[in-house]
């Protein structure tokens, strides 16, 4: 019950073990107000049992005497004897009879007169009973009291006559004077003690306390601030010395712990990154080489009947041409056919179609030939048969690029016309992947048509550069420019992460530019980067090696 008290109390221990002393005196000063009291209770017992062996001997004599002398054993020479007595012990006497008169007194105005009140009672209970009574008589003299012992007179046959009453006060004081060195010394060996337990008790513990509270502050400020540099001072070499070194030792392991918790974290985090961006690399590689299937082969399937329609444009401009050679000459040779032949020729305008049947042709032939140039656009953007590194021309690619992205260009009812400003260099054949170029030739284009669009209602004309050339150390450089908005300043550090993207949900994945930035500093070991004006426009600049096949293989 002790110990699950003090585990509820919530109190430091400093404080639970200078209470344990402040009990261990307080018990200490019980035990010596209790052997103080007890020695008091031996005094008054042997000043009781003294005064009542002086009553009976009084008392015995005073019967011996009337049985000696045949008299009254309330004889005049009692009150002598009672004098006598008193002027020897230095204490008051009286005898009464058996109605509780007073028959002798050291007072001798006092003979005669009956004992009343409590006293009276008292010495009246010991004539009945025959038993042995202390009492305290209370006076004007005597304020404080006046200890007595009331004795019976009896004879050989037991016969209670009367009682004796002495005042044993004296008796008392006297016994108290011989065991007052020994309450003395209790006394001043309990307060001794009392002083010495809390002497004790706080040395011990302060020494305790101090250790514990000091790594306590430690231990709270690791926790909360997660500062693992902080040490337990070792004040002492006893256990709580040995428990401040271990828990040293604990916090430097808690330290190491987390450290490589925190290393293994970052590594996972970073394996993590580099495989989601794989993947990404990888669905999109997937995604375009799929889409380089489906383009390379709708141009098959397309490019078939273009070339059947466009060969015989040819077969049927000439034919078209030897009929009309025909129909002239039957004009010039029958000027006027007959009637109903006429009004054939008035309805089908024969006028209006030697003159139009001719563009018709001419249209056919452009537009067939428009076809064949698409077709041929999207096969060499495509590139299938181009998916090792190999040297190839970057103009064709830009151009092939260019075209497919026509439409998003010219001016529609849905947006503005964007100028394109193409400024080529003299480039040699660049050693790269060319399907995986076109690809980043095509999100570099297609970002910066969104950001002209994007600002079309504030430019009076939306353009698009296009530049190229040879640099230093064996490399060559692509400009992509526009004059759109810009990039905000706060989102630029942000521009090759995966799916961050300015565009609004729904139009952008935010991949376009982190697979192309992969494509230019992994694949073709070159670098990428970009230079940006709020309101003027931004510049994409893409430099790569010429030679880099053997390198990457």
């Amino acid at each position: 019950m002790l110990t699950e008290l003090w585990l509820t109390i919530g109190m430091k221990i400093s404080h639970k073990l200078l209470l344990s002393f402040v009990s261990i005196s307080l018990l200490t000063s019980v035990v010596g107000v209790v052997a103080i009291a007890q020695s008091k209770k031996i005094a008054e017992t042997l000043a009781i049992k003294e005064a009542e062996e002086v009553a009976q001997v009084l008392a015995t004599s005073i019967v011996h005497h009337s049985a000696t002398h045949g008299e009254s054993i309330f004889s005049n020479e009692l009150q002598t004897y009672v004098l006598q007595l008193h002027h020897l012990q230095r204490r008051d006497i009286e005898v009464v009879n058996r109605e509780t008169r007073i028959v002798a007194d050291v007072v001798p105005d006092d003979i005669g007169t009956i004992l009343e009140g409590k006293q009276g009672k008292e010495v009246q209970k010991t004539i009945q009973d025959g038993q042995t009574r202390t009492l305290l008589e209370n006076s004007d003299d005597y304020p404080q009291g006046i200890e007595l012992i009331v004795v019976p007179l009896k004879r050989d046959q037991n016969q209670i006559d009367g009682a004796v009453i002495l005042e044993w006060s004296s008796l008392y004081e006297e016994a108290i004077a011989q065991v007052q060195p020994t309450i003395i010394i209790i006394a001043i060996t309990s307060l001794s003690c009392v002083i010495l337990a809390l002497t004790l008790g706080w040395q011990i513990s302060s020494s305790i306390a101090k250790p514990l509270q000091s790594m306590t502050d430690v231990a709270q400020t690791v926790t909360q601030k997660s500062n693992f540099d902080l040490k337990v001072p070792i004040i002492t070499k006893d256990e709580t010395g040995l428990l401040a070194i271990a828990f040293n030792h604990l916090i430097e392991r808690v330290k190491t712990l987390l450290a490589e918790k925190e290393q293994r974290s970052e590594e996972l985090q970073q394996a993590l990154s580099d495989l989601h961006n794989t993947q990404l690399q990888l669905v999109q590689t997937e995604k375009m080489s799929s889409l380089g299937q489906l383009v390379a082969g709708v141009a098959h399937e397309i490019n078939n009947p273009v070339n059947f329609i466009y060969g015989n444009i040819i077969h049927i401009d000439k034919y078209t041409q030897d009929l009309l050679k025909l129909l002239q000459a039957y004009q010039y040779q029958y000027p006027n056919p007959p009637q109903t032949l006429q009004k054939i020729l008035d309805d089908i305008e024969l006028d209006f179609l030697y003159e139009d049947l001719s563009k018709l042709l001419q249209s056919m032939r452009v537009g067939t030939q428009r076809i064949r140039q698409i077709v041929l656009s999207l096969r060499n953007f495509s590139r299938l048969d181009e998916a090792e590194c190999k040297a190839v021309d970057l103009h064709e690619g830009l151009d092939n690029t260019l075209l497919i992205l026509q439409h998003r260009l010219k001016d529609t009812s849905e947006s503005f016309a964007i100028e394109v400003i193409k400024n080529y260099g003299q480039l040699p054949l660049v050693e790269c992947y060319p399907a995986q170029l076109n690809q980043v030739f095509m999100n570099v284009l297609l970002n910066a048509i969104d950001a002209v669009e994007e600002s079309a209602q504030q430019q009076t004309t939306a353009k698009l550069w296009i530049s190229t050339q040879l640099i230093a150390d064996n490399q060559v450089q692509i400009l992509i420019a526009d004059n759109g908005t810009g990039i905000p300043e706060k989102m630029r550090s942000r521009i090759f992460e995966p799916f961050f993207t300015t565009k609004p949900t729904g139009k952008g994945t935010g991949l376009g530019l982190s697979i192309s930035y992969k494509i230019i500093t992994e694949k073709h070991h070159g670098k990428m980067w970009f230079e940006s004006r709020l309101g003027e426009g931004s510049e994409f600049i893409i430099a790569i090696p010429v030679h880099q096949c053997e390198i990457s293989g």
